[in-house]
């Protein structure tokens, strides 16, 4: 599965490398996940509606105000994996594991677009576009839809972490594409994301992070 999604991914040279600063609306996130706390920017729009973490996870989901993590639009996902083998190509596996996911919902209209690797405030990061045209439903009384997403992948001392924006909308025929226009500005209200190792005794909303630049 590996090499056939590999294949389906394509070969751009332009990355979201040169994004816009971040926007000054929204809330910031500080969350300390397996002994890091991990900042990134939340959009004004969107609320914390869900979170939950495991011996290897973490996951926290966030939904526009009147929405739900069972019916959205749109979904901003934070996650951190514990990998305590550090394979060098954590990152790039990693997406490819989620590729293939979205690959067995729409095989016929999938989509991955991988920028490479590059760095994500002095971390090895890795950004990737997956899509759907066409998801079939899944539960009685829902509608087919299309689903797109942009992932940030950092690596982390514990393994690494993803911050993800996707959208659901009307189902398509076609694959979709990476709208350069409509992502970049949503991955740069993210910014910046940064991880910091957790001190001691400190508690929210952790000041020796927030004071890093």
């Amino acid at each position: 599965m590996k090499a056939k999604v590999a294949v389906l991914f394509l070969a751009m040279t332009a990355l979201v490398a040169a994004l816009p600063a971040r926007s000054q609306d929204g809330m910031t996130m500080t969350t300390p996940v397996f002994g890091q706390i991990i900042f990134y920017q939340l959009p004004a729009a969107f609320q914390p509606s869900y979170e939950d973490a495991s011996t290897d996870g973490y996951i926290q989901e966030a939904v526009p105000a009147g929405e739900t993590v069972n019916d959205w639009s749109q979904m901003i996902t934070m996650t951190g994996v514990k990998d305590a083998e550090g394979q060098a190509d954590m990152l790039e596996g990693a997406a490819q594991v989620l590729a293939g996911h979205f690959q067995q919902a729409c095989a016929d209209t999938f989509t991955g677009t991988s920028f490479g690797a590059t760095e994500i405030n002095g971390l090895a990061g890795l950004v990737v576009f997956l899509g759907c045209g066409t998801v079939a439903p899944s539960e009685e009384g829902q509608e087919a839809r299309s689903e797109t997403a942009v992932i940030v992948y950092v690596k982390s001392a514990f393994g690494y972490v993803t911050v993800q924006w996707a959208e659901r909308g009307p189902p398509m025929a076609a694959r979709p594409e990476y709208d350069i226009d409509t992502w970049k500005p949503r991955l740069a209200q993210l910014l910046p994301i940064r991880l910091c190792d957790a001190v001691t005794g400190e508690e929210p909303p952790y000041p020796s992070c927030n004071a890093q630049p």
